[in-house]
């Protein structure tokens, strides 16, 4: 493995945040080690899914505005491991970090732009991963279901560019973030 120049998570991590605000993952599964009560005690809403795994949802609550994680020292295991395909194209010298950065960057306006829609069609909830918000608004719409100030023509007009945005966003993350093979 080439040498990882220290300062590269915070060139890129802190410039970047997607794995934590809710834009990569829906929520973090906690793995045998990490210490549930722990972090539970340091402000993460630990839950138990249907088969009793404790987890968290993303946006992670630990994620901070400058987008450091005020949990760091003591964060899960996945957490500590997860490197996206960026981070690790750079750190292998395959990418350089000026265009990491601009690929974070460009990630960053398409996951805002997707809020933005969100809430102009009415799905406000912020503490929620963009795809529960966009799959729950998309349910309201299947059902008939319209956003509130918006006649019917605008409102799937919108909800048509968000179903756009979403897709183009997804895309990136598939091919620039998520890392192969993992």
């Amino acid at each position: 493995m080439p040498h990882l120049n220290a300062s590269l998570p915070d060139q890129l991590c802190l410039a970047c945040g997607l794995c934590c605000d809710g834009t990569l993952f829906r929520d973090v599964e906690l793995q045998p080690g990490d210490d549930a009560d722990k972090l539970r005690a340091l402000g993460l809403p630990i839950r138990h899914s249907a088969l009793r795994v404790p987890r968290f949802n993303q946006p992670c609550s630990a994620l901070c505005l400058d987008l450091k994680c005020r949990v760091y020292a003591d964060r899960p295991a996945r957490c500590r491991e997860f490197e996206c395909a960026v981070f690790k194209a750079v750190a292998a010298g395959e990418a350089e970090p000026p265009a990491a950065l601009k690929t974070i960057r460009q990630t960053r306006q398409m996951a805002e732009k997707v809020r933005r829609l969100l809430r102009e069609l009415g799905d406000a909830g912020e503490g929620v991963a963009l795809a529960k918000r966009f799959k729950r608004l998309k349910r309201k719409f299947d059902t008939g279901e319209l956003p509130e100030g918006l006649d019917a023509e605008t409102a799937y007009d919108r909800f048509a560019e968000l179903s756009l945005a979403v897709h183009e966003l997804d895309l990136r993350l598939r091919t620039k973030f998520y890392p192969i093979g993992d």
